[in-house]
């Protein structure tokens, strides 16, 4: 009887979709994976032919919000639903109803709304939430940055990067280095292509579904060869002026100095006075405006009747009219007209009018003062602020949304030149060291220097858009003999596929595509921090928490890389989670075994993590270890804990094997794993290790 998991996915846009596809793809024959549908209408297009075949029952068409449907799709027997409709108001109510439904489904809930959901992920446990148009923005990034930087993630306090680059003679790092020696404790191997490779190589290459450790550890990287490795860029908690200062032996005095009555009331008066002109800072420019202009209303019609019952020669139309000049600074205009008609006003009246003069001046002038700020500022600061247009080997993003605006901080980061192009200036402010270029998208293409720009990445909302410019770019940069890296943003993967025939060299990611691996992810209960592209296969930067009947449990890190096909560069353990410095726990040992509370994060495809779910291990290989007696017998012992603590054998079988040399033993090893346990021995005793076949 096969174990079954039942997911729901509401909304089958094409975020939905590429969920359902990844889905499907964790089933195995003894894992069956169970996915029912809800969408408010039919699909009028689907990105995957055989998409539909893939669910186990019909199409649910209704609210997913409401109680009735998400009841008739099994909401009670499921373990995740993914609430993925194009409306977060609507995701956000279906999770609400979900989690009333079952106390216990997991909630991945698509959503761009940050701050709500960090309230939402404390209130209603076992829910995360992603932005599928910003999750992928790093990749489109890098991908245009065009540096060999293929992912850019950060793991508490410490920066890190993948990097992809060729070889160069008489590198240090790699060049003649063996593979297994390139790990260290700043950077990993990921993967390793050499140069020069047999047909049969590559076509192992491509078929194999193992993302790592493709490569014999032996194996010599040579200048010519292309590598991918993760580094260590930066780390800051060294340099926290917060530790720094809690580090501090002694205490900063502080000197009391006694202030006399005066000096308390006029410092009161003073943060008084602070503190209404900080609220008034914080508000917003129209509720500021409303303000005034009520004050003004109720200074107006005071000012009339005041001007009404103490000079009785004014009709209710000239004290109405008074008033109003009063509030435009006429006071002399009022009372010099008055005395020469004759007409006396008493001395407290011409007092409150000049104080309903100078008041006027905060509100009126001040709001008039906010509506011109609000019509001219933005052009006048556009022009004055923003950096001119790069000339040449700078970054040009056309369409300046969320995936544009983060890919711009990104690069930025890099100290790379970047100009945007956009067709409004919704939120431009937020980025005052950015050239814009605003209008029509394809027309302003020649004024952005394309012609000279490193590369081009065109991430507007529509798809076609994307694709006249990518050729209008390429065209403008052949006329000019320049080669140009072209990046675009598609919403299918077939139109991807198509785009990639007719511009072979451009980058063609599918956003949904991209973001649908990590929702999927998340469903099983994991943790997804990041993704980059690596060998034409999304990996996820995955974090997982070690708990209770776990496939991790009491695994080594070697059995979790080499029989799962995935690389840790993150452990911490149950009683070292309180550490703020995460250094220490970058790129750790193949010999640490795993244990309930531990805290391990991996790189890994989906089909990694699908491996991990089932506990689904690829087989070690068997090996015959045959150990001579060592010249020095005082080394026996360490070779039985070197025996243990690299191959997990048990700690007094191993004493026992080295006590009774010469001896054989047949042991299950990983390649790696088998190769580093002979370097290893090899130093204390005379070894060999012989695979059996």
């Amino acid at each position: 009887m096969p174990l079954i998991d039942r997911f729901i996915v509401c909304g089958l846009g094409s975020l939905g979709q590429y969920c359902l596809l990844n889905l499907k793809r964790f089933a195995l024959k003894v894992f069956e994976i169970n996915v029912t549908a809800i969408d408010c209408v039919q699909p009028s297009e689907w990105e995957v032919q055989e998409l539909p075949s893939l669910l186990d029952r019909a199409l649910i068409l209704g609210d997913c919000r409401d109680d009735r449907v998400l009841l008739q799709a099994g909401i009670h027997q499921c373990r995740a639903i993914l609430l993925v409709t194009s409306n977060d108001n609507v995701n956000i109510e279906a999770a609400l109803a979900a989690r009333r439904l079952n106390p216990e489904v997991r909630l991945v809930v698509r959503s761009s709304r940050q701050n709500l959901n960090q309230l939402l992920r404390h209130q209603l446990g076992n829910f995360v939430a992603f932005d599928p148009t910003e999750l992928p923005a790093t990749a489109f990034a890098l991908a245009g940055l065009n540096a060999d930087i293929l992912g850019y993630f950060k793991i508490g306090d410490c920066q890190l990067q993948v990097i992809e680059q060729q070889v160069q003679p008489k590198d240090y790092r790699f060049d003649q280095m063996p593979a297994f020696q390139i790990h260290k404790r700043a950077y990993r191997l990921l993967s390793h292509h050499a140069a020069i490779m047999s047909t049969a190589q590559l076509d192992l290459l491509k078929s194999s579904e193992r993302t790592f450790h493709q490569w014999h550890p032996d194996v010599k990287v040579q200048a010519g060869d292309t590598i991918a490795y993760i580094e260590l860029v930066d780390q800051t908690s060294k340099f926290s002026p917060k530790t720094s200062l809690s580090r501090s032996p002694h205490p900063p005095r502080h000197h009391h100095k006694i202030q006399p009555p005066f000096w308390h009331w006029a410092i009161g008066q003073f943060s008084q006075i602070m503190g209404v002109r900080q609220w008034l800072r914080t508000q917003r420019k129209a509720t500021t405006i409303g303000i005034g202009l009520t004050c003004a209303l109720f200074l107006w019609l005071g000012g009339t009747i005041l001007l009404k019952t103490h000079v009785p020669a004014l009709t209710w139309a000239q004290a109405f009219s008074n008033g109003a000049i009063l509030l435009l600074g006429g006071y002399g205009d009022i009372f010099g007209g008055l005395e020469t008609d004759g007409t006396t006003v008493p001395t407290w009246v011409n007092f409150i009018c000049l104080g309903i003069t100078l008041v006027s001046f905060l509100f009126i002038l001040g709001v008039f003062g906010l509506i011109a700020d609000t019509l001219l500022t933005t052009r006048f600061d556009f022009l004055r602020k923003r950096p001119p247009i790069p000339k040449q080997n700078h970054v040009v993003i056309m369409g300046f949304g969320r995936v544009g605006q983060q890919a711009a901080q990104l690069l930025q980061q890099f100290r790379q030149p970047v100009v945007a192009i956009t067709a409004q200036t919704e939120n431009w402010q937020s980025f005052p060291q950015i050239p814009l270029v605003v209008g029509d998208l394809i027309a302003e293409l020649p004024r952005v220097n394309v012609a000279t720009a490193k590369s081009v990445i065109l991430v507007t909302e529509d798809q076609m858009l994307n694709l006249e410019a990518a050729l209008i770019a390429r065209e403008i940069a052949q006329k000019a003999n320049h080669s140009i890296e072209l990046v675009v943003r598609t919403y299918g993967q077939r139109f991807g596929d198509n785009l990639h025939q007719l511009l072979p060299d451009a980058k063609a990611m599918a956003a949904y595509a991209l973001s649908a691996e990590a929702f999927v992810g998340s469903a099983f209960g994991e943790n997804i921090l990041g993704l980059f592209r690596l060998n034409q296969r999304t990996i996820l930067v995955t974090e997982y928490m070690i708990a209770e009947n776990d496939t991790l449990v009491n695994c080594l890190l070697a059995e979790v890389a080499y029989g799962y096909g995935v690389m840790p560069i993150f452990h911490q353990t149950a009683n070292r989670t309180s550490q703020t410095d995460s250094v220490e726990f970058l790129m750790p040992s193949d010999d640490i075994r795993l244990a309930v509370g531990d805290r391990v994060i991996v790189l890994a495809s989906l089909n990694g993590l699908r491996r991990i779910e089932h506990g689904e291990k690829l087989a070690p290989r068997s090996w015959r270890l045959i150990a001579q007696k060592p010249l020095n017998t005082a080394s026996l012992l360490d070779s039985s804990s070197t025996l243990h603590r690299i191959s997990g054998y048990h700690l007094d079988q191993s004493r026992n094997f080295m006590n009774n040399l010469p001896n054989t033993l047949e042991i299950e090893l990983y390649e790696h794993q088998a190769y580093r346990l002979l370097q290893e021995l090899n130093r204390q005793l005379p070894v060999s290790l012989v695979p059996i076949d």
